[in-house]
């Protein structure tokens, strides 16, 4: 047994990263910092190791018994991007460990030089849980069979013959192209399948001509697994989408089964009967024999001890400390043949022969001894376990002796409270529950004396309360008394005898009347008074044999009760001395009675229990008896066949030495002695295997019953704690109660409560459902407008969709040189329109400024218009207010020379006020000219910008014309690719053609392959035929040179044969006399005589076998030469398929990388293809928006100049 051997390799981490680790290694121990937990293992290689080192620290171990015939597996496990594929493979600089294994392998082999090898090597993947061949491609989905010959194996993987190290990683170079390989956001060259190499060992020891004889057939067959697993990975950090996230959903579900697998395996599922997951995966069903099986198994565990990845490296670290307990028990596989067990089997003999006949016959004698030895110690053994048993038996008889007193002792118990218990069930239909005694005391003696009550009442009272029925121990009572009456003589009921009865006992019986109202005064027992009963079943005890005498007295009072009459009631009531004893004797008895019932029925339920557990006991002890009488009674059988078989044993040594003695004095020849002493060391080892295994037995019966008895007092002592336990229980259970209702009245608080909060909620309900329902409109008419924006998204998608299709097609036929010119030209295009907008953008906002301090000066033009219009207005206002009044004022001084004079000066004042006005005019209308001209000013200005406004329309014009030329140019273009489009049908036509003949070479390649794949299959069975027939051919030359090595000896020895023959003859002759004379005496002289004479017929059969051979010799030699013929053809034909298959396999590859290439430069035409027609979309995209924004923003400013227009038309 070995375990797996466990080692850890972590991978270099950059500064940063190695900063922030939290990871600490420390020798062969890593753990994480300020914890105690440590994960220890077999070897932790840090960041700055080699693969060598992790090569030879177990791989090489592992590869050198591969040589030597044991199975080997080495898998790297781990996360994903932790160094797997590089540890397995490695680099040019740094190998791997597949490389350095295959070129140790074969070293090892040419290194070995006593035996012959052929090795075969396999190499598959398991994607998405499909295994398929990378050295044959075609072939996936392969599947997993089982066989006794072959074990667990993949049906159809192909297996190469390799005879170097080169060619191994050649084809592993080979099959590692065909590898599923992807990118994620952790690695850019990601694993995306698990693989294993495979290296099948086939060896057999070198045997040269003379050593034919001597040598055994086996072969010895191992197998070699490197497995590369995939890593297991976590979609949010990988970034995983669609096919990523299938394979690694595939990986993670491989892995975790293979993680149960250890698990299991660690706990030792698999040794205790357990169920072992192999079959989950079809990663740990192929690699079963190397978990917990015949391998040799290595793990490297590969970490990253970066902060990041943590968790990661803790499952990997938490794996590899499973797989260090699992176990495998590794074997060499051998291979043996009928011949090849016969031919080790003869080697056995003769070596067991060499030894008996080195060996002395003391030897024997004291091998005899010490069985002999081995009997006694059985024997005295046994007599040990009977004494045992006849110890518990006794220990048995105690305890049913114990148990039989107590039975007795519960049986008198029981019958007392008889009675009592048959006067509870019979006055149990009385529903008086006032207790009325028949035995009067004083009050009562006071109630008779003061009511008297007559003799016929009485009667009459008795008959009524007899007809309604008195209890069934009192009408028996009453039968009894009218046939003891009617027997009895009359003067027996005198007054004197009632006297004389009266003074001989001390007490009378009441009748049938007084004992009708008597209750039962018993309560029942309580859990209460359990204890309190069991205290004093003591001290009741005692007044046991007291109820003894008073049941006896009872049991003989009918015949006494008898004698009484309802006439001599009176009399009796008379008695107070009597009342008061029977009053005593009954409150004693009531009082007695009630505890002895309690006690007695707590008694009786203990004793049922101990009844069951008695029985259960009994039953337990009665099967463990059963089975000891059994085992013992077998032991005794066997031991009686061993005894006699030891008998036997004797007797034909006995007679073996006495057949020695007279084999030693008769013959002479070492040959029969051989065979009587093998007969006899087979018969003493078995005897010897016989008593060894009768004392293991004997052995096992005594641990069996010493485990018996100890799980008997085990039983007593778990009682005794059933017994405590259920004392807890039953607190507990009132602790529980207690408990429970608390929380029933806290329940009930908390329910009121939630109802108020139900009410609540079903209010808030409502609200939220009113405002659901509003929502729900809301969402709906939302709903319907997506829905229609939707239709119209997909129309308008649909129409791109169809025109990028158009667009492909028409420049999928354009050549990558015509369209690298075009791209070229519309690139130089493109930045020209791109300068143009640019200068239009520019133009547009000078003119968008121009426009906007036109406007603003406009503005500021009009508000000082406005104000001189309303200065004008005022002044206007002032003169015609001042004219009229002044000519008021004058025209009554008119004709007065003083107003005349003062006229003047009114004139001269307005005169000079006229002046300042038309000043003020003057001023006013150089400012109207100022004014004016700033207006001609502005609508120079406004002309230069309708000047540039037409200038930019012809701008504009001309960019259509250029839009309109390059329409032109895009229509010629159109018909070009139109053109190229049909050029670009006829490649395709002849594309398709191409296609279809490359179908049809690959349907013919495909059918190649499959009659290839049928002829290897012949091929193997052929070679399989052939290959037996070579072992049929060398056997039968081993046969020939043989018989020519026998027809040598035997015609050098022939006439020495028949001399002593001759000799064997006249001594024959002898014997036969000797043995006449001594048949008289003993018969097994004469059975020797028979074998000796048989001896002598089977080889006069033998000299003529080979006679017969030596006939046969010539045939042989043809055939022989037919052989070596038929092995030349085959040789020839093999290396005829071996290069044509090479062949083949070249032109495959071949094809493959030119398809490969083609299909390169395919997605590169297709690359730029895509990147051409996404820059048209996106210039004619950039075009369509600059055009439709430079029509509306000119849109926008004609509108504006004719508004303005407008403005100063209406000003003007």
């Amino acid at each position: 047994m070995e375990r797996i051997y466990v080692a850890v390799r972590a991978r270099p981490l950059s500064p940063e990263e190695a900063k922030s680790s939290p990871w600490r290694i420390s020798g062969n121990s890593i753990h994480i910092a300020n914890q105690t937990n440590k994960f220890e293992f077999d070897r932790i290689f840090g960041e700055d190791c080699k693969t060598v080192q992790v090569f030879e620290a177990r791989t090489k171990e592992i590869v050198a018994s591969a040589v030597r015939g044991f199975n080997g597996t080495v898998f790297a496990y781990g996360q994903t991007n932790s160094g797997k594929t590089y540890t397995m493979r490695g680099s040019v600089a740094e190998p791997g460990i597949i490389p350095l294994a295959v070129h140790d392998l074969f070293q090892s082999i040419q290194e070995d030089m006593d035996r012959e090898f052929l090795v075969r090597m396999s190499y598959m993947e398991i994607y998405n849980e499909e295994i398929n061949d990378l050295l044959v491609p075609e072939h996936r989905k392969l599947q997993i069979h089982e066989s006794l010959e072959r074990g667990i194996y993949v049906a159809g993987l192909r297996e190469e013959i390799v005879t170097c190290a080169e060619q191994v990683l050649d084809l592993m170079e080979f099959g590692e192209s065909h590898r599923h390989i992807g990118e994620t956001n952790m690695n850019v060259y990601s694993s995306r399948s698990h693989t294993i190499f495979r290296m099948i060992v086939e060896s057999r020891e070198r045997v040269e001509d003379g050593d034919m004889v001597d040598s055994c057939d086996a072969v010895r067959v191992s197998v070699l697994n490197l497995v590369d697993l995939a890593g297991s990975e976590r979609a949010a950090k990988t970034g995983a989408e669609g096919m990523r996230l299938k394979e690694g959903s595939h990986i993670n579900k491989s892995l975790m089964t293979l993680g149960t697998v250890i698990k299991k395996l660690s706990e030792g599922a698999e040794g205790q009967g357990g169920h072992v997951p192999y079959r989950d995966s079809k990663l740990t069903r192929i690699l079963q024999p190397a978990l917990g099986g015949n391998a040799n198994t290595a793990i490297i565990c590969n970490i990253t001890l970066a902060q990041v990845h943590s968790d990661e490296t803790k499952s990997s670290l938490q794996f590899a400390s499973r797989a260090l307990r699992v176990t495998n028990c590794a074997c060499v596989n051998e291979i043996l043949t009928d011949a090849a067990l016969l031919k080790r089997q003869r080697k056995e003999i003769e070596e067991l022969r060499a030894k008996l006949m080195s060996s002395h016959s003391d030897h024997w004698e004291e091998e005899i001894l010490n069985l002999r030895n081995t009997l006694l110690q059985s024997e005295l053994e046994k007599e040990r376990i009977a004494l045992e048993l006849e110890e518990e038996k006794k220990a048995k008889a105690q305890r049913e002796k114990r148990l039989l007193e107590q039975a007795k002792k519960i049986a008198n118990l029981s019958s007392l409270v008889l009675c009592s218990e048959r006067d509870d069930k019979n006055t149990y239909i009385s529903k008086n529950k006032r207790r009325v005694t028949w035995c009067p005391g004083p009050s009562s003696r006071k109630c008779i004396d003061e009511v008297h009550v007559p003799d016929s009442v009485a009667r009459e009272h008795i008959r009524h309360d007899s007809d309604i029925g008195l209890h069934v121990p009192f009408e028996e009572l009453i039968q009894e008394n009218t046939i003891s009456l009617d027997g009895m003589n009359p003067d027996a009921c005198g007054p004197d005898n009632l006297e004389n009865y009266s003074d001989d006992k001390d007490f009378s019986f009441p009748d049938a009347h007084a004992l009708l109202h008597v209750t039962d005064r018993r309560k029942h027992a309580k859990n209460s008074s359990l204890l309190l009963a069991r205290s004093e079943s003591i001290e009741d005890h005692r007044g046991y044999e007291d109820k003894n005498k008073i049941a006896q007295e009872a049991e003989g009072s009918p015949k006494k009760f008898s004698e009484f009459t309802p006439e001599s009631v009176s009399t009796i009531y008379s008695n107070g001395e009597i009342s008061k004893t029977l009053s005593c004797v009954h409150k004693s008895l009531t009082e007695r009675e009630s505890d002895a019932i309690g006690v007695i029925k707590q008694l009786q339920e203990q004793i049922k229990l101990l009844k069951i557990e008695k029985a259960s006991i009994q039953s337990n002890l009665n099967n463990v008896l059963e089975l000891a009488t059994k085992q013992t009674n077998s032991f005794k059988e066997k031991y009686e066949e061993l005894h006699q078989e030891v008998l036997t044993a004797r007797e034909e040594a006995r007679v073996s030495r006495e057949q020695l003695n007279t084999l030693t004095e008769t013959f002479t020849s070492t040959s029969v002695k051989a065979n009587l002493c093998g007969k006899i060391l087979m018969e003493v080892q078995d005897l010897t295997a016989q008593a060894e295994h009768s004392k293991i037995f004997m052995d096992d019966t005594v641990s069996i019953v010493k485990d018996l008895l100890h799980n008997f007092s085990i039983l007593e002592d778990a009682l005794v704690e059933l017994k405590s336990f259920a004392n807890q229980d039953a607190a507990q259970f009132k602790s529980i109660i207690s408990d429970h209702n608390e929380i029933q009245r806290c329940i009930m608080k908390r329910i009121h409560e939630l109802e108020k909060d139900k009410k609540s909620l079903h209010e808030q309900s409502v609200e939220n459902q009113n405002c659901i329902q509003e929502l729900t409109l809301e969402l709906d008419n939302r709903e319907k407008a997506m829905h229609e924006l939707a239709l119209q998204h997909d129309l308008e998608k649909d129409e791109l969709l169809s025109q990028v299709l158009n667009l492909q097609k028409e420049v999928s036929c354009l050549s990558s040189s015509s369209l690298i010119r075009e791209k070229e030209t519309m690139r130089k295009e493109l930045d020209k329109m791109k300068a143009k907008l640019k200068d239009t953008d520019s133009k547009l906002k000078n003119a968008i400024q121009d426009k906007i301090k036109l406007e603003s000066e406009r503005a500021q033009a009009e508000r000082e218009i406005k104000h001189l219009q309303s200065q004008k207005v005022v002044l206007e206002r002032d003169m015609w207010k001042r004219d009229p009044l002044n000519v008021k004022k004058h025209e009554p001084k008119c004709n007065d020379y003083s107003k005349q004079r003062g006229s003047n000066i009114v004139d001269q004042t307005l005169q000079e006020d006229y002046q300042k006005l038309e000043l003020y005019a003057f001023e006013m209308e150089n400012e109207i000219n100022s004014l004016k001209e700033a207006l001609m000013s502005a609508f120079g200005e406004k002309e230069e910008a309708d000047a540039r406004n037409e200038f930019l329309n012809s701008e504009f014009e001309s960019l259509s014309e250029k839009l309109v030329a390059a329409d032109a140019e895009v229509k010629s273009l159109k018909e070009e690719m139109a053109v190229m489009a049909e050029r670009l049908a006829q490649s395709e036509s002849y594309s398709k053609e191409l296609e279809s003949t490359i179908n049809s070479l690959s349907h013919e390649k495909e059918e190649m392959g499959m009659q290839f794949a049928d002829a290897l299959l012949e091929m193997e069975a052929e070679k399989s035929i052939w290959s037996a027939k070579e072992k049929a051919f060398v056997d039968a030359d081993v046969k020939l040179k043989m018989q020519n090595d026998d027809m040598r000896k035997l015609s050098k020895n022939f006439l020495e044969a028949k001399h002593n023959l001759e000799s064997c003859e006249g001594q024959c002759r002898e014997l036969q006399e000797r043995l006449i004379s001594v048949e008289e005496n003993a018969r097994q002289e004469n059975e020797c005589s028979m074998a000796k004479s048989s001896e002598i017929t089977r080889l006069r059969n033998e000299l003529r076998q080979h006679i017969v051979d030596v006939a046969d010799q010539n045939d042989l030699l043809n055939a022989r030469a037919q052989a070596d013929e038929l092995v030349k053809k085959v040789s020839s034909m093999e290396l005829k398929m071996h290069t044509d298959g090479l062949s083949f396999n070249k032109e495959r590859t071949r094809f493959r990388m030119q398809l490969r290439s083609m299909q390169a430069s395919l997605d590169a035409y297709r690359g730029r293809y895509k990147e051409v027609v996404d820059e048209m979309h996106l210039m004619n995209r950039k075009f369509e928006e600059a055009s439709t924004k430079l029509k509306t923003q000119l849109g926008q400013y004609g509108v504006e100049i004719l508004n303005l227009k407008k403005q100063l038309a209406t000003k003007q």
